[in-house]
């Protein structure tokens, strides 16, 4: 069984990256275009992880983030941050942890090898 990883990203060409790069490190990857279809998806079928970009028309990562943390089924779920909003990492990384947030342009290597750590790999 792979573990699977909900990737929320607005931009069509990064949320195809990062799904060709997550399959090809074996995880089952689901990905949505906005914070809506991105919350339905987590509370129908709970991910391993959340790949969540910020800055999206109509609900934004924070907005889905603080939506998770107040759901008792979501608010387990670990989130990793990828955002092209400089002026927000210095918050999401006091709220998530500095290993949790990439700045794109991201480098591929380390963000594979966080989400490696945060699941324990594609296979756990």
């Amino acid at each position: 069984m792979s573990v699977k990883i909900l990737v929320v990203e607005d931009d069509p060409s990064v949320r195809g990256l990062l799904q060709t790069l997550l399959s090809a490190e074996g995880y089952d990857v689901v990905t949505a275009s906005d914070g809506l279809a991105g919350l339905v998806k987590a509370t129908s079928s709970p991910p391993a992880l959340v790949l969540l970009d910020l800055m999206m028309p109509d609900l934004g990562g924070v907005r889905v983030l603080e939506e998770m943390r107040d759901d008792p089924e979501l608010a387990d779920i670990p989130v990793i941050v990828v955002t092209g909003k400089v002026d927000a990492v210095p918050g999401m990384r006091t709220l998530l942890g500095d290993d949790n947030v990439f700045l794109k342009p991201f480098a591929v290597g380390e963000l594979l090898a966080r989400v490696g750590e945060v699941v324990g790999g594609p296979g756990a």
